[in-house]
């Protein structure tokens, strides 16, 4: 389902031909062109059920959670909307975090931060984050300790188990990582790794797991990598290697994906399509490389992820000219076979979903619609629009209006608005079109009505406008949910 080619003129000489030949009624080459295949019985992907998910970064349990009560109902309120799905807790100081059940909080500050070897994390906080999690109803997916190592190399699983056996007792449902960005491992902790070594570590990881009743069917997924930018890349050597060595100890591979610096960006990294496009790029790259490794059909997961690295881009990876590249990855990772994406970050940083004072910020609401509205199944549709307007096609994640429906989603970085149709199709259409007063904004319009959330945790309703097929428009500078009463054979199991 490829957008337009990159010519202009290629593009528009195409789509005229096309729709003159095939769907005469529509007259107007300017007009985006939407062919949705009816016939078709197979989807294009389909994706985790927990496709959507959300992180808390290791480092705020070392900060002790300063800036956020973790046991505030409000918190609990606002991440239910996010549910089903996972919480992930890991980061880079997962690489420095020991449990100890019987030791007291500690505070480190923000001097320590980047220099600390070792940290701990306490009963009190795990069984916190645990019952935070269940209260939201979402699953914990925990990021253990890799540079524990013993002599000869081979990896510590001592605390590990600690904290395994710990669970047992409580009966906490959990899935489980091991290490993280172990690429960036030479340059934050002085050591480096061996595919075969890491490998064999899984291995004893897995081991370990499956001798407590409660976690021998919990996944294990790694390694965690980062970004495979080209296929040389210390990243995509030791993905390579770890998948060629270890993919029968993992469930899913992961690696992260951010698109730039934080530190270096500015507000038109978050609206050029020739950024949008490198995640497609590193999901081609990452694809060969688990087929080169005989690992073709395992899932694939982007353990980690948001707009910029570094923590985000102040003053942009929180605003809402950010939803245009998270709407986008969502639709491209997708489409292209990644079965799950974990947000980096719930709460921290300058890509936050929320703000320290509870407030959800863009990213967070675009979020919640993403999740009640797109189903798992990627529904087989050609799109002819050019490259500013990014479309794609799902089937409706319920029946809607008593009808099964598909859901056509995208965004438009130009400054202008474009017309769209829908090929052999005329009737209601239900619009959640999103918005915002100014790109930096920190607040969100739905159907030109600002969403917001009460003190205590009370949400705008969020509901959609009908409107007819022929007065299809996507506005400049906003993003689009189009519910479509329309039955495609590749949804009849959605």
């Amino acid at each position: 389902m490829p957008h337009s080619p990159s010519s202009p003129m290629i593009y528009t000489l195409g789509l005229l031909l096309y729709v003159m030949v095939a769907f005469p009624g529509i007259t107007s080459a300017d007009d985006i062109l939407v062919v949705f295949n009816v016939e078709e019985k197979l989807p294009v992907q389909k994706t985790n059920k927990n496709f959507l998910n959300v992180a808390i970064d290791t480092s705020q349990m070392m900060k002790n959670f300063s800036n956020i009560d973790i046991r505030d109902d409000k918190l609990v309120k606002l991440m239910k909307p996010l549910a089903p799905g996972y919480l992930r807790i890991g980061g880079n100081m997962a690489s420095s975090l020991l449990f100890d059940p019987n030791v007291t909080i500690t505070l480190y500050s923000d001097a320590d931060y980047e220099m600390r070897k070792e940290f701990t994390m306490s009963a009190t906080v795990w069984d916190d984050l645990n019952n935070l999690a269940k209260r939201s109803g979402l699953k914990i997916l925990f990021d253990l300790n890799y540079l524990t190592r013993l002599d000869g190399d081979k990896w510590d699983p001592s605390n590990a188990e600690e904290l395994i056996k710990y669970s047992a007792k409580r009966n906490y449902s959990l899935d489980w990582e091991l290490g993280n960005e172990p690429n960036l491992y030479p340059k934050h902790f002085n050591y480096t790794p061996k595919p075969e070594q890491m490998a064999e570590d899984f291995s004893t990881c897995r081991n370990l797991l499956n001798s407590y009743p409660i976690y021998n069917t919990s996944l294990l997924v790694g390694p965690a990598t980062t970004r495979p930018t080209t296929m040389t890349t210390p990243a995509s050597k030791i993905l390579s290697g770890f998948v060629k060595h270890g993919k029968d100890y993992v469930d899913a591979v992961t690696w992260h994906h951010y698109y730039f610096d934080g530190r270096e960006a500015n507000i038109s990294h978050f609206m050029n399509p020739d950024v949008f496009n490198l995640l497609d790029t590193q999901i081609t790259n990452s694809k060969e490389i688990l087929k080169e490794a005989g690992a073709k059909k395992k899932s694939m997961w982007l353990g980690e992820t948001s707009s910029a690295f570094g923590g985000g881009a102040p003053g942009l990876s929180n605003t809402f000219v950010a939803t245009f590249i998270w709407l986008d990855k969502l639709g491209l990772a997708a489409r292209q076979g990644i079965d799950l994406v974990i947000r980096q970050a719930l709460f921290g940083g300058n890509y936050s979903l929320l703000d320290s004072d509870l407030n959800p910020l863009p990213d967070w609401w675009l979020s919640i619609i993403y999740k009640k509205l797109v189903g798992r199944r990627v529904a087989p549709c050609k799109i002819f629009a050019p490259a500013e307007v990014r479309l794609y096609c799902h089937c409706a994640r319920k029946v809607f209006q008593g009808t099964k429906s598909v859901v056509l989603f995208g965004l438009n970085v130009k400054d202008s608005a474009e017309n769209v149709k829908i090929a052999e199709y005329a009737g209601d259409v239900w619009e959640y079109r999103l918005s915002a007063k100014y790109l930096t904004s920190k607040k969100m319009q739905l159907n030109d009505k600002t969403l917001s959330v009460t003190s205590d945790g009370i949400l705008s309703r969020i509901s959609p406008v009908k409107i007819k097929s022929n007065n299809l428009k996507i506005h400049g500078h906003s993003l689009v949910f189009w519910i479509i009463p329309m039955e495609l054979a590749s949804c009849s199991l959605e």
